[in-house]
Formats: structure tokens, C-alpha cells, sequence
């Protein structure tokens, strides 16, 4: 018959040990978990970092000039962010106002003819 040698105080320090590992173990989660969501959180502000651009960049992207895009910022006609004084513009609102600016199309037909010795355009 075999005797446990092992005295009760022994179980509990085995127990608290092992409590202790345990423990250290979910630390050690708990800094990789707080560790990952700062770095998402970090990629974010990035992000949205890129996603403001600046005046010039707009410019050169529609490939007009500053006048040009100063009065479509007053005429409100593009879409902007006003940042104190600064104007930006998000990239996904310049992106659509371009896609937009394509679809739009001249929904007029040309018939050139003569009516009375002159040439007339009929709009749809």
C-alpha cells in the first residue's frame, strides 16, 4: 500500500504555484490582448490620417487649379472638411465626386439640319 509522503503543506504550496503560473499566464495574454488592440487602434488613427488630404493633392488629382478649387470649396460644389482654417478632403467623398463626374453626360442630341437657312441643336 503505497503512502503519500508528501506532507499538506506541500499540497498547498504545489497549489498556490501552480494559482501563481496561472495567474502569470493570463498576464502575460492580457499584455498581448491590450498590446494588439493598441496597435489596431494606432492603425486607425493612420488611416484616417490618409484619408484627409490636403489641398494641393486634391488639385493635382482633379488636375485643376487653386482658384478653380477654392470656388467649387465656396460654391460648396465638392465635399470638404473644415479643420480650423485648414480645408481637407476625405478621399473616399473626392473619389465619388469623380465617379459621379463621370457618369454625368451630356443627355442632349446633335441634329444639325437646316430650319429657315440656320443650324439648330434638339435636346432630347
Amino acid at each position: 500500500m503505497e503512502t503519500n509522503t508528501q506532507h499538506p503543506s506541500q499540497t498547498v504550496d504545489i497549489e498556490i504555484l501552480n494559482k501563481d503560473n496561472q495567474v502569470e499566464e493570463l498576464r502575460q495574454m492580457f499584455k498581448v490582448i491590450i498590446s494588439e488592440i493598441n496597435d489596431l487602434k494606432h492603425q486607425k488613427a493612420e488611416e484616417e490620417k490618409r484619408r484627409l488630404i490636403p489641398f494641393k493633392d486634391v488639385m493635382v488629382m482633379l488636375g485643376i487649379g487653386k482658384s478653380t478649387l477654392y470656388n467649387m470649396v465656396s460654391k460648396e460644389e465638392i465635399p470638404f472638411v473644415r479643420i480650423d482654417r485648414t480645408i481637407k478632403f476625405d478621399k473616399e467623398d473626392i473619389d465619388k465626386f469623380i465617379q459621379e463626374k463621370k457618369k454625368e453626360k451630356f443627355s442632349f442630341q446633335i441634329n444639325v439640319g437646316e430650319l429657315k437657312g440656320k443650324r439648330y441643336i434638339k435636346n432630347k
